[in-house]
């Protein structure tokens, strides 16, 4: 009689074991590795401090041989309480200013008000993007989007990453976006995107120190071949802080 309670007395153990074993081997959710994301990029506290940051982003364009076929700069202002984004550059000798505030969208042309409805949404789009890219991975926890786990992988068959895909529409030509966490730190290190039927893969070089959150740098944009292997380098961007107030 002992030796048989002695034995389901391990017995239970071994099966607590295999238990708890089989619960650490889980995969992390994907709200679980954009939390530790966000701690890795300041924490949640240090980001709602942020009242206003100021920017220069520069877009270098490539050809498929390497030559540059356009460049441009855009001065980039987010700010909030209140919610304002605004956006000044040059094309073509002409200077434009755009603005995003609680009452709408605002364009300007050589200081002239555009009510072209296609303008105005376009630089809608242009402004909501701007935001969007810049505040990540923090814009990534308050989109309403599905967000999938995907597990580890080998980005360009050799960095090791959490990938997470995230979808923002139902529809069957909609963009889907894939982000890659650093597995060692859980920072943001690339973003994929499959738009129109094409792969481009956009890898954070280098991330900035000034403001605790580890906002974009310097980044660069590839296109994929269907086996996801490097076609050409097809953009180059540099974000230069030029002020940011908080709390």
């Amino acid at each position: 009689m002992v030796r048989y309670a002695s034995l389901n007395f391990f017995g239970l153990l071994l099966l607590l074991s295999l238990s708890l074993t089989g619960c650490e081997s889980e995969d992390p959710s994907a709200d679980f590795i954009l939390q530790k994301s966000l701690e890795a990029h300041g924490g949640r506290e240090r980001w709602k401090k942020m009242k206003c940051i100021r920017y220069r982003k520069t877009t270098t364009f490539y050809d498929p041989t390497g030559v540059i076929e356009k460049k441009s700069v855009q001065h980039i202002t987010h700010q909030w309480r209140p919610k304002q984004t605004e956006m000044i550059w040059e094309n073509e000798g002409k200077s434009y200013q755009a603005l995003k505030d609680t009452t709408g969208i605002s364009l300007y042309k050589e200081g002239i008000l555009q009510k072209d409805s296609l303008l105005l949404a376009q630089a809608n789009t242009n402004l909501k993007a701007a935001l969007y890219v810049y505040w990540q991975p923090f814009k990534l926890l308050k989109e309403e989007a599905q967000k999938n786990y995907l597990g580890i992988q080998k980005l360009l068959d050799s960095i090791s990453v959490h990938a997470l895909q995230i979808r923002y529409s139902e529809e069957k030509n909609a963009d889907v976006w894939t982000y890659f966490f650093d597995t060692q730190n859980y920072r943001l290190y690339a973003a994929q995107v499959l738009h129109n039927k094409r792969i481009s893969l956009i890898v954070n070089e280098a991330v900035e120190s000034e403001t605790g959150l580890f906002l974009n740098h310097k980044r660069k944009s590839y296109f994929l071949d269907s086996v996801g292997k490097i076609k050409y380098l097809r953009a180059a961007y540099s974000y230069e802080i030029d002020s940011f107030t908080t709390d």
